[in-house]
């Protein structure tokens, strides 16, 4: 694969086009259909990925679309289409097409990659099933076509927890997070955990309602999922080393597996941060107390050191931090 480059594009091109043609042509053949076409139009928003050489050949192309059949769940990320040129077979290039669309997927927030093939590619299915993916109830067009094969593969959920002492800015980041995901056309959402954990009166052993907040995660994690969302943003200080593996599990599928979490730490200089929580809490004991917590909580999450980025928020806007969390975040 010297000199190969694979490029993402919003409408398939006429050199993609002219793959096409040569893959109609040969599954023409393949199930002795010589009319046969394949659908090549998708809606704006998903996309083509194009495999090119040095001089700017196209040598394949796949393109990916969010479900539309009726048979299909919320959070199904469709791959289509499908191809190599014969010349290039036997270099890997089809798995690593199928692997941009599958870094694409997880980007998105896509709960699960389906696709449609047939008994008489025996070649595409055994990519399939290298990659991991199983078979399911076959759907679309061709759905009572005997050769028709549907296979599908199910995709770990991703959880962003923005970590950060109280006037840091988690929420204000988190929210803002959730705004750039949506712009991306993203499957995602965001919780301010802090809403979740405000009874009374609190635990003596659990003073921070900690254990009431993932009970409540637990039941909601579920309904995420089934509505296929697969990015979740949290706003919640991170104080105990278990949490990550909590939030892993709580957002976790048997099928895809334990969620996949980042840790984010939002901070903001001490002046800053009082400066925000005088505006922000009310006069009176509440507001002693957010002044005293957000020194003692900063010394903490400096002493533990539990996350995988640090990123300032004094004096950015709010978008600017929310690019740079998901940078950090890989996301």
């Amino acid at each position: 694969m010297h000199d190969i480059t694979i490029r993402h594009s919003l409408a398939a091109e006429d050199a993609v086009l002219a793959l096409w043609t040569e893959q109609e042509r040969d599954l023409g053949i393949r199930y002795d259909d010589p009319e046969l076409t394949l659908e090549s139009e998708f809606p704006t928003g998903t996309g083509v990925w194009v495999a090119e050489n040095g001089s700017g050949e196209a040598l394949g192309a796949i393109a990916a679309r969010w479900g539309t059949r009726s048979e299909l769940c919320p959070g199904d990320l469709e791959l289509k289409r499908l191809w190599v040129a014969p010349g290039a077979r036997g270099t890997g290039l089809a798995k690593a097409l199928m692997r941009a669309a599958e870094d694409d997927g997880r980007r998105l927030g896509a709960t699960r990659l389906v696709l449609e093939t047939g008994l008489k590619q025996p070649e595409a299915i055994g990519l399939y099933e290298h990659l991991g993916y199983h078979r399911i109830v076959p759907y679309g067009d061709y759905a009572d076509h005997p050769d028709t094969v549907c296979m599908a593969l199910d995709l770990p959920s991703r959880v962003l927890v923005i970590n950060g002492t109280m006037g840091a800015g988690k929420s204000t980041a988190a929210a803002a997070v959730h705004e750039i995901l949506s712009e991306r056309g993203a499957r995602a959402s965001w919780i301010d955990a802090d809403a979740l954990c405000q009874v009374s009166p609190s635990l003596a052993d659990d003073p921070f309602n900690q254990r009431l907040l993932f009970d409540a995660l637990a039941g909601a994690a579920p309904a995420y999922r089934d509505h296929g969302i697969g990015l979740m943003v949290i706003a919640r200080v991170v104080e105990d080393p278990a949490d990550r593996e909590r939030y892993a599990t709580i957002f976790g599928k048997a099928d895809a597996g334990l969620a996949s979490v980042s840790i984010v730490r939002v901070s903001a200089g001490e002046a800053e941060r009082m400066a925000r929580l005088s505006v922000r809490e009310p006069e009176g004991p509440w507001r002693e107390f957010a002044y005293a917590r957000t020194v003692e909580l900063e010394e903490s999450l400096l002493r533990l050191d539990l996350d995988d980025a640090v990123v300032a928020t004094d004096g950015a806007d709010r978008l600017e931090v929310a690019a740079r969390v998901l940078d950090a975040a890989g996301w």
